[in-house]
């Protein structure tokens, strides 16, 4: 459009979101990093669950090892997953805002469920936790969960059915909790 001062508007054509996503949803995981870098809108729309609610519709969901290491000279852990790229293994940093990043606490538990990993109890400051954190493996956000019922470390997680995440045992404070102390 031209004005009369001779001032013209530039506006570059856009394709309409549920176009791109539908584009980006067909593309592989190990390649969102990449492709985050094109732009702003890309780079927000790479962690959405509408992408991931996209890529499950499609059957484009990939399985990812996620790693949490603490790799000196570094004191705190790390979260990674392992690269998919079939000639090029490789450990890929998880993207985080350090708003929302939670280191897991010493000793703590963990279990994969669902779309995301539970990281539950642990140690801080030598002092048992029950607190229950959430990482969500479709945006890499993190979450905080209503507390355990017991401050608890060094437990035993796992799945016993498709719907529940339990807890057994572990140490609270300096006793030894035994295998009837669960929650779930």
């Amino acid at each position: 459009m031209s004005g009369c001062d001779g001032e013209e508007e530039t506006k570059k054509p856009r394709l309409p979101e549920e176009m791109v996503l539908s584009c980006l949803a067909r593309v592989s995981r190990s390649e969102h990093a990449s492709l985050s870098l094109v732009s702003k809108r890309h780079r927000s729309l790479m962690f959405t669950p509408e992408l991931y609610n996209l890529r499950s519709l499609f059957g484009c969901t990939e399985n990812l090892i996620y790693l949490c290491l603490r790799i000196p000279p570094h004191p705190n852990p790390r979260w990674f997953t392992l690269s998919l790229k079939p000639l090029d293994r490789r450990l890929v940093p998880v993207r985080r805002s350090c708003s929302s990043y939670q280191q897991p606490p010493e000793a703590s538990s963990m279990v994969a469920h669902g779309c995301g990993i539970y990281i539950m109890g642990g140690r801080i400051g030598g002092r048992a936790t029950s607190s229950v954190m959430f990482l969500d493996c479709r945006t890499h956000t993190w979450s905080t969960l209503p507390s355990m019922g017991v401050a608890r470390y060094s437990a035993v997680a796992g799945r016993m059915s498709c719907i529940a995440v339990n807890l057994v045992g572990g140490y609270c404070g300096v006793r030894h909790m035994n295998g009837r102390s669960g929650e779930r």
